[in-house]
């Protein structure tokens, strides 16, 4: 074995076991950890010189760091997390991949990652076990993987259940935005970012259900509109996964997350229970980053009971969809009653319903609805679009002042005078 190999060894046992058992900031037990190679390869070179007359090349050196910093970061996907670009990196099998780029764009990845998917596949254990919130197993008895990494992504692996290894790593770049920027980049109007900035600020805000496609840009809007709450309330936030980083800039923030099984299976918390559990916390407010089960039976009742401004996200291709989606989730509690009697609860305690959409020409996120909720006579949501688009392409455009009185007060508390508004069809 080389010389260099054979202190690669050595530090590598060393390294994993510090980082392990190490309860410091990631940051810092990374720079003990570089500390602690260069101790062992000055110590191990200074051995085989007296020794035997060997000493370490420049590539020896060379590859000794890509090594260290691979085990420290990210490996050979380290150089795609740093670019600021870069939202999501899927890899289709060791030698073929693509990036998902801000705009919608795609690159694809050219040079080969790994050399087989062996090597993918332990690359993918490593970091289940030494870069996840908790340790976690890939191997052929847990063959697919759901995992956040110390530094914020999201990973999901997959093997065996494929035909070849399979990762994607979600980034999330963009932790403050406003919905000022938003409107500058024409994801909605100037009117629109007025309209919604008043309807979620104290002291009355409205609760608002963000509905949309994957990656049509719901949890970046949502993070804006939590750029108008007031800095004085309580904001209970709940996450599969941390997205929207509240806690960044409010000085108020129960921020929770759900929490996988540790590799023995045990240490689940779902988000059917954090919501649960939520409701105790005493929060003025209760966002939900996305409805995806029973839980929408506790977001529905936080906004009926005094959580006035309460928020979600939720997948559906309308905002009727999504209010009859927030139905079918709550049946799915077996705790929330008769389907009727929800229905009624949505259509009183929702006030807005926002759809995003994504040009699938251009790439380009942007908000396609704004609708009130009016009510349900028939058992079906009568809602109303206050902006839309004409068309994809076309600009978003105010229809009419809303029509629901509660939700109109509300607007005008949170400082929008609408009296010039158009009454609307």
């Amino acid at each position: 074995m080389s010389l260099a190999h054979s202190i690669w060894d050595e530090v590598l046992a060393q390294v994993q076991s510090h980082r392990l058992s190490a309860e410091r900031p990631a940051e810092e037990v990374a720079d003990d950890c570089r500390d602690l190679a260069s101790a062992i390869a000055r110590a191990r070179e200074a051995e085989a010189l007296e020794l035997r007359g060997e000493t370490l090349s420049d590539d020896d050196r060379a590859w000794l760091d890509t090594e260290l910093e691979a085990l420290l970061g990210s490996g050979p996907l380290e150089r795609y997390l740093r670019r600021d670009d870069v939202e999501n990196v899927w890899l289709f099998g060791p030698r073929r991949g693509a990036l998902g780029l801000a705009g919608g764009r795609q690159e694809p990845i050219t040079d080969p990652l790994f050399a087989d998917d062996a090597e993918m596949i332990g690359f993918i254990a490593h970091l289940a076990v030494t870069h996840g919130q908790t340790g976690r197993r890939f191997d052929h008895s847990a063959p697919l993987l759901d995992l956040r990494l110390r530094t914020g992504e999201r990973l999901f692996a997959a093997m065996d259940v494929c035909g070849a290894p399979y990762l994607t790593v979600r980034c999330h770049r963009h932790r403050a935005v406003s919905l000022a920027e938003l409107a500058e980049a024409g994801s909605l109007s100037v009117q629109a970012a007025q309209f919604l900035a008043a309807a979620v600020r104290p002291p009355a805000p409205a609760n608002v259900l963000i509905c949309g496609a994957l990656g049509s840009g719901k949890t970046t809007l949502l993070r804006a509109l939590l750029g108008e709450i007031g800095p004085s309330e309580i904001v209970c936030t709940l996450e599969q996964t941390f997205e929207l980083f509240l806690d960044d800039s409010h000085p108020w923030v129960f921020a929770a997350e759900t929490r996988e099984p540790n590799s023995d299976g045990e240490g689940e918390i779902g988000m059917e229970e954090l919501a649960r559990r939520s409701l105790r916390s005493g929060a003025d407010r209760v966002i939900v980053g996305e409805l995806r089960g029973p839980e929408a039976a506790t977001f529905l009742s936080a906004c009926g009971t005094g959580s006035d401004g309460s928020m979600a996200t939720i997948h559906a291709s309308s905002p009727r969809q999504a209010l009859a989606r927030l139905v079918r989730y709550c049946l799915a509690s077996g705790l929330a009653g008769a389907q009727s009697a929800l229905i009624g609860e949505a259509a009183e305690v929702v006030h807005l319903v926002i759809h995003m959409g994504t040009d699938p020409r251009t790439g380009h996120r942007g908000i396609r609805q704004i609708s009130e909720v009016l009510g349900a006579p028939a058992d079906r949501f009568e809602v109303r679009d206050i902006f839309a688009r004409s068309g994809r392409a076309g600009p978003l455009e105010l229809l009419g002042r809303p029509r629901n009185p509660d939700l109109a007060e509300r607007i005008a508390e949170g400082g929008l005078d609408m009296s010039d508004w158009p009454e609307g069809s």
